[in-house]
């Protein structure tokens, strides 16, 4: 394959940026007593290089020695995608060749990538080492552990916050992105909204909602759009039709350079004195309520769980958990799995961590109210602008 002459754009961050953030990993690797790092989660891969590539259904590995240049293995017709889209120079791209993928099912010799993994770490001096591994990270496989374990015979740790510790808190060029991330939510929002309607499909809504934030410069964020019309969370559109007396929960993200912004809104087709439309702003209304003293509570120096405390105090029966940090991430989330708004979480808020502040209720029906928030010097920082009322069609 030729060489690359051009790359398509700019790093999202200046090469500095990406140092210091290795820089920070490895000081964390020392104090946990690390001395390699196998990264497997395509969030964390780019956030320390800047690869952005959908290729993380075939294994790929970050290396990171404590005292050494890292280096990524990856899948050979990748690597071009490496040299477009980080920093890496040629030396620190170790790719295994096709004759890897999917050779291990009814092969007389099989192969495996983690097995030109092995092969890779042993030539560089590095089989005898203790190993950090994302344990419980979507994309690290028990089949990893099992051949550090067994066929290394290494100690292995577990560093699934390794990384993510280190973006909880925002540079402002983050934040920066997470802003650009906010303005195409608005969008995306307003098109679901006017596109809800009686006799409409939830696939034409779905659509008018891809197509504006792609149309006003979003990448694809790490979850569908999900429009729920019935108590059940977290379901992507079907063709059903929206009917009269339904209730439809849009929840989104606008995303640029693969962080997000977050928002959900109601949206209730039904004539505006009925019973289910009187009912849902009662809801609606402690829902925001709850939203606007979870904010009041948000400054530098309180626990996480502060939040949840104050939030709470809204609702006689409800779930403790009202925010988780969000921002960066590649499928299968755009939550950063490091801290909470709930009880028990003693993070400590600091300026530039991100929220998505969020309540979500199943009762009479699904009904969600949410926003995307920055920490700020003396409080917290809405970073979309979007009406916070119930929407009736």
């Amino acid at each position: 394959m030729n060489e690359i002459q051009a790359k398509r754009s700019e790093l999202p961050f200046e090469r500095t940026e990406y140092e210091r953030r290795v820089s920070m990993v490895r000081d964390s690797m020392e104090e946990r007593e690390i001395e390699v790092a196998l990264i497997t989660s395509p969030t964390n891969i780019y956030y320390l290089t800047g690869y952005s590539a959908f290729s993380f259904y075939v294994p790929q590995f970050l290396v990171i020695p404590r005292n050494r240049d890292l280096f990524i293995v990856n899948r050979s017709i990748d690597k071009p995608s490496v040299r477009e889209t980080t920093w890496l120079e040629e030396g620190m791209i170790k790719p295994y060749g096709e004759e890897y993928i999917d050779h291990y099912v009814n092969y007389p010799d099989p192969k495996h990538p983690v097995d030109y993994l092995l092969n890779v770490l042993r030539s560089e001096g590095l089989g005898d080492r203790v190993f950090g591994m994302e344990l419980d990270d979507y994309y690290c496989r028990a089949f990893y552990y099992k051949a550090l374990t067994e066929e290394l015979n290494v100690e292995v740790k577990d560093s699934t916050q390794l990384v993510p510790r280190v973006y909880l808190k925002k540079s402002e060029r983050e934040i920066d992105y997470m802003k650009e991330a906010s303005r195409i939510v608005e969008e995306g929002m307003e098109s679901a909204i006017e596109a809800i309607e009686k006799g409409v499909s939830e696939n034409q809504v779905a659509a008018e909602v891809l197509y504006t934030m792609v149309k006003k410069g979003g990448s694809m964020p790490s979850f569908p759009p999900m429009l729920q019309t019935t108590a059940a969370c977290h379901i992507t559109w079907t063709d059903s039709i929206i009917r009269e007396g339904t209730s439809v929960s849009v929840e989104i993200a606008g995303c640029k350079e693969r962080y997000h912004s977050p928002i959900c809104r109601t949206v209730i087709v039904a004539e505006e004195n009925s019973a289910v439309v009187k009912e849902a702003r009662e809801v609606i209304g402690k829902q925001i309520e709850a939203h606007k003293k979870a904010l009041e509570t948000v400054r530098p120096g309180i626990l996480a769980e502060e939040v949840a405390v104050e939030a709470n105090k809204i609702f006689d029966k409800r779930s403790s958990r009202v925010g988780y940090p969000a921002g960066l991430g590649f499928p299968p989330d755009w939550g950063e799995r490091t801290a909470s708004f709930q009880l028990g979480d003693k993070t400590v808020l600091e300026p530039n961590m991100t929220f998505h502040t969020i309540s979500t209720l199943t009762e009479p029906f699904m009904m969600e109210f949410s926003e995307t928030i920055r920490v700020t010097e003396d409080g917290a920082e809405v970073l979309a602008d979007f009406p916070r009322k119930l929407f009736v069609k």
